[in-house]
Parts: structure tokens; sequence; C-alpha cells
């Protein structure tokens, strides 16, 4: 049982979301714990710290500390500013972290898991597929959000050349899910299309109906 109820394959739980603006660190983290103390007080000096400076200070980062803000911090800010700085300094070590944040109960910060998880941009590793394609597929089945659901889609697609899975999964909820745009989506992803953000789909189906 992952965060927030969800359900994981094999039963065991191993994050293009919004990139956290370091520079609001210092407004959003007040209501810490003792026990992340060290994680805050970090976060605000990094937060202080010209961008410049950013990559040096980050080699002295308490990341296990972050992980485990990350997952556990009572703010959801938190929660995403940890995910943010793991997703740009500590993404390598930080697949499984990023893998559980994906059943946090707060959607904002799922999307950012689902990002941090998905991107290879900040990896000095290549993604294991076979690792991250069932929790892909888990959550296009199973997310609430529909528009978590609609980002999941063109990275299962991605991640198909390496894992055939991905792409059953995308197949799937071309019937399976109960979102009328998430199965249009599907199809067109399938097709070869090039997939936009749902906020768009939306507005053409507006227009359409109008």
């Amino acid at each position: 049982m992952g965060l927030g109820g969800a359900r994981w394959p094999h039963g065991i739980p191993p994050s293009a979301g919004r990139r956290v603006c370091f520079t609001s660190v210092v407004d959003v983290i007040t209501n810490g714990t003792e026990v992340f103390a060290d994680v805050e007080e970090f976060l605000r000096r990094f937060a202080a710290t010209k961008p410049k400076r950013r990559s040096r200070l980050a080699l002295a980062a308490p990341v296990a500390g972050i992980q485990l803000a990350a997952l556990h911090h009572p703010n959801a800010f938190a929660r995403r500013a940890c995910l943010g700085f793991l997703d740009h300094y500590s993404s390598d070590c930080s697949v499984a972290v990023f893998a559980r944040a994906l059943a946090d109960p707060v959607e904002p910060v799922r999307h950012i898991a689902l990002h941090s998880i998905a991107c290879e941009r900040c990896r000095t590793d290549d993604l294991c597929a076979s690792d991250v394609v069932p929790l892909l597929a888990d959550i296009l089945r199973h997310d609430p959000s529909p528009e978590i659901r609609h980002k999941t889609i063109p990275v299962l697609l991605r991640l198909s050349d390496r894992d055939s899975s991905a792409r059953d999964a995308v197949e799937r909820s071309t019937h399976e899910d109960a979102d009328e745009l998430i199965r249009d989506v599907a199809t067109r992803a399938l097709a070869g299309e090039h997939i936009r953000s749902r906020k768009m789909y939306e507005r053409h189906a507006r227009n359409h109906r109008d």
C-alpha cells in the first residue's frame, strides 16, 4: 500500500510536472516539524543563494533528509520543494522516492513526482523502463486525476521501445478509461499525434460544441 492508500504493482512501492521555483521555498516551508528542521534550513539557504553558486551548495545537501521529507513532510508545498531539489540535484539515487511520491494524496505533489521519475535530462544513468513502466501503467489506470493520467500517456509511449507493456497500457486506456477525453487522447497518441496539454483539448472540445 502506497501513500494515500494507492496499491502498486507487485505490492511494493519503489516525480511534465511543474518545476519548483526555489525562490518561493522560504515562503512555503513554515510549518515543518523538528525532524525536518535541517532540511528546511538547507532549502532556505539554497533559495537565498545566487543561482550560479547553487550547484556547489547542492554538494552539501542532506540528501537522505530531503528524500524523507519529500515523502513524509506534513506540508505539501515542502514535499514538492524537496522533490524539485532531488529532481535537479540527486535524480539518479531518488527514483524510488519519486515512485513512492506518485501515490501522494495531494495532486500537485504527484505532478512533480511524475515529471521527476520520467525526466532523463538530469540523470547520469539511463532510466530502467522495466522498473518505471509498471508504475506509470498503474497511474494511467488508477490515478483519480485526469490531468495526471493525460500526462502519463506520452511518457509511456516514449518508453514503449524499451518495454512493450507501456504501449499495451495506453491501448487499454483507449477503451477502459472513464474519461472520454483520455480515451481520445490515448487513441491520438497511438496514431503518432503529438500530445498537447489537456487544457488545449478541453478548449477545442468546448469550441466544437459551441
